[in-house]
């Protein structure tokens, strides 16, 4: 089962070689630092454009998806859905 919170994350740690569509090796979320022990998988959104009921063309920029198995120092280890959009990152889900 999973939960969805699509909340902000407070940092993101990079690999130094870190590049776009670079997994982070940890973050920060709700003041607790996870480390990630294992990418489950990764996908790309590309960027796109969308048209609202009246017409008006929307931009949506490229966003980057990674699961991940993650703890953050106690027991129990989760898998986390991190996104990236342009410089903002946010966990979308966790499933327990």
């Amino acid at each position: 089962m999973s939960k969805r919170y699509r909340e902000t994350i407070e940092e993101v740690e990079l690999p130094t070689t870190g590049t776009d569509g670079t997994a982070p090796s940890a973050f920060t979320w709700r003041g607790n630092r996870y480390q990630v022990l294992q990418v489950l998988g990764h996908w790309r959104e590309d960027p796109g454009w969308w048209r609202r009921p009246d017409g008006e063309p929307v931009q949506i920029e490229q966003t980057d998806l990674w699961r991940v198995e993650a703890a953050n120092g106690k027991p129990a280890r989760g898998v986390y859905e991190l996104v990236r959009r342009g410089e903002t990152w946010r966990l979308d889900r966790v499933w327990d």
